[in-house]
């Protein structure tokens, strides 16, 4: 198939699926009259590399995924690997968010008339949301 067939049937721009190629991502086709000429697993990495992005894989991590195992590990155990590793590093991510969330509601209690009070007030308190957020 041509890179337009392959593009729409994933919803991509060509230009998606040029940029996967070159970032390693997208095994590159043979060429057939100077075009490339994918086959179905082009589709089926497309898919992979869609559903890794949304659900937050960067593409250093996707490349790992598709390209970083052993050929005989299996689609599951990959999927689990990195899962894991993405999983945590949410953990970590809801819980700075969940700190700044209490942080900024406690703010709504506010009652300094200038913004040179809440300074004051704030460097009073800087050890604790700081340790709280990582900012």
């Amino acid at each position: 198939m041509t890179i337009g067939e392959l593009a729409g049937r994933a919803s991509l721009a060509p230009s998606a699926v040029r940029f996967y190629e070159k970032a390693g991502v997208l095994k590159a086709p043979p060429r057939l009259n100077g075009r490339r000429s994918y086959d179905e697993s082009a589709a089926h990495q497309l898919t992979i590399i869609c559903f890794a992005k949304a659900t937050g894989f960067s593409l250093p991590e996707i490349r790992v995924l598709l390209h970083g195992f052993p050929p005989k590990t299996t689609a599951s155990a990959r999927w689990k690997k990195m899962a894991r590793t993405k999983i945590a590093e949410l953990d970590v991510t809801l819980a700075r968010a969940q700190a700044m969330k209490s942080i900024l509601e406690s703010m709504t209690s506010c009652r300094c008339r200038t913004l040179e009070q809440c300074a004051s007030g704030l460097a009073r308190s800087q050890r604790n949301w700081r340790s709280n957020t990582s900012i």
